[in-house]
């Protein structure tokens, strides 16, 4: 996948789908007291959340563990190098117990 040249995709926004995002407001206008209640009782009655399962699949399950890694900085996340930390502390700790004992 190729990172725009112009800012992270966090920060940067497509001007096109702002100017359509604030069309269709225009046109909807904002939502009132009613309608938000409309939209909770709604969602009381189907549930959605009951039906959002993810994937099911190895593959899927796998495919989706990389999501995160498209706007990831380096080679590793920050969750894997504090993993990796703690298997460095733990060979650590290994090592002076099998120093010690002799």
């Amino acid at each position: 996948m190729a990172t725009p040249t112009t800012g992270s995709p966090s920060t940067s926004k497509d001007p096109r789908r702002v100017a359509a995002g604030r069309r269709a407001w225009l046109k909807r206008g904002p939502l009132t007291p009613e309608g938000r209640e409309k939209i909770r009782e709604n969602n009381r009655r189907v549930r959605p959340w009951e039906y959002s399962t993810g994937p099911r699949t190895a593959a899927g399950r796998a495919r989706s563990a990389l999501n995160g890694k498209i706007r990831q900085k380096g080679r590793y996340s920050i969750r894997e190098l504090q993993r990796l930390g703690k298997d460095i502390d733990g060979y650590v700790a290994a090592m002076r117990k099998s120093r010690g004992s002799m």
